[in-house]
């Protein structure tokens, strides 16, 4: 009896312990984990030269028809003949890109037509040179060669004048990516060229002298890319050639022609866009 009446009041205790302990527990919502912060969107800016005219025109066509576009695209301010064009300033543009960070992103479409102004026009003395690794065809048998060394000394003396200074400047004033796209490649064809050229290549006798042989513009092409891609390796700068869909033998494909010696129009632009685009993960949606 003693030891049924023992195991009674044991029970008896369990239960009020247990009472106990369950009425004294608070009762509390489920903890929801907090949900990432969105990601800052990356800003993408281009600046350029001349060549920048071209997306710049490309997005405008964008616009018109309601597409994404990933990127702002500037061109410097140049006084030409008279007349102010571009626009943005230096200074300007270097305040502006300054508050980037390192997962932004600025395209440099810098310069470009060092290529053009050495070598569009037929000279007096017919003249050609080699490239060392054969990435054009060799001289011509009746053309006076011209040492390499000579020519790379003068891009580069070219280069150091302005681009060089402006890719320095840029590269300092941001933290972030750089990216410098080389200039679309030379026009093949020698017929469109003398029917569109600009005033400086009539200043240069091109009415006259004729136009130079392509395969010698593009040796002076890839003399240029070679100079700035050294230039950008030294600045830590990544360098993209032009899109492959526009290139066809070295050359530029006609449909990507703007009516001048040397420049792309507002398709070569959109491919520009759409380069941009892979690289960096925006969804292609163009105007073409």
């Amino acid at each position: 009896m003693w030891r049924r009446a023992g195991a009674d009041t044991r029970a008896r205790q369990v239960r009020i312990l247990v009472k106990a302990a369950l009425g004294s527990r608070k009762t509390t919502a489920p903890v929801r984990a907090s949900s990432p912060a969105p990601a800052k969107p990356r800003t993408i800016i281009l600046v350029g030269d001349s060549h920048a005219s071209a997306v710049q025109r490309a997005i405008a066509k964008r616009t018109g028809k309601g597409y994404a576009v990933p990127l702002t695209a500037y061109r410097f301010q140049k006084a030409k003949r008279g007349q102010t064009l571009g626009d943005v300033a230096v200074d300007d543009l270097l305040e502006r890109i300054a508050a980037l960070g390192p997962d932004d992103v600025v395209i440099s479409m810098i310069g470009g037509n060092q290529h053009a102004v050495f070598g569009s026009v037929q000279h007096p003395r017919r003249f050609d040179f080699f490239l060392p690794d054969d990435e054009a065809k060799h001289p011509a048998a009746d053309a006076e060669i011209i040492p390499f060394r000579v020519l790379t000394d003068q891009f580069m003396t070219s280069l150091r004048t302005r681009d060089a200074k402006l890719l320095k400047a840029i590269r300092e004033a941001t933290k972030a990516t750089i990216v410098h796209i080389l200039p679309p490649p030379p026009k093949g064809d020698n017929a469109f060229i003398a029917s569109y050229h600009e005033a400086h290549f009539a200043d240069q006798g091109i009415g006259n002298l004729g136009v130079s042989d392509p395969q010698l513009r593009l040796k002076f092409w890839l003399l240029q890319n070679r100079m700035v891609t050294k230039l950008c390796q030294s600045l830590g700068i990544t360098v993209l050639g032009p899109p492959r869909q526009t290139v066809d033998g070295g050359f530029l494909r006609r449909q990507y022609y703007a009516d001048d010696v040397t420049h792309g129009n507002w398709h070569y632009g959109e491919r520009i866009l759409r380069q941009i685009e892979r690289r960096f993960g925006a969804q292609a949606s163009g105007a073409e």
